[in-house]
């Protein structure tokens, strides 16, 4: 059976690194796509409970394991990094499971 593994991206972007934004955003979206990922965003229009305001939610599935570990081992990734810290304020990552 296949499992298909569940990331889920809770972002906070940092308005003034909008070029470290758009070019983070661009090769993940190539990147999910080699891998056979799937990513769905959610934008934040309104907070109902909580301290802090998320710009969006991401939730990304991935077809298995192999496909999360082939991501974010890869020298591709590590490479996008740096802009990833700029782009944004806080990120909090999770991940789940689909069988």
């Amino acid at each position: 059976m296949n499992i298909k593994i569940i990331l889920i991206i809770i972002a906070f972007v940092n308005p003034n690194e909008t070029e470290s934004f758009n070019h983070y955003v661009t090769h993940i979206r190539e990147m999910y796509t080699s891998v056979g990922a799937k990513p769905v965003k959610y934008p934040v229009d309104h907070m109902v409970l909580g301290d802090e305001k998320p710009d969006f939610i991401m939730v990304v599935e991935f077809p298995n394991q192999e496909a999360l570990q082939e991501l974010f081992m890869s020298k591709e990734y590590n490479e996008l990094a740096p802009f990833r810290e700029k782009a944004f304020n806080k990120l909090n990552v999770f991940l789940s499971k689909q069988e």
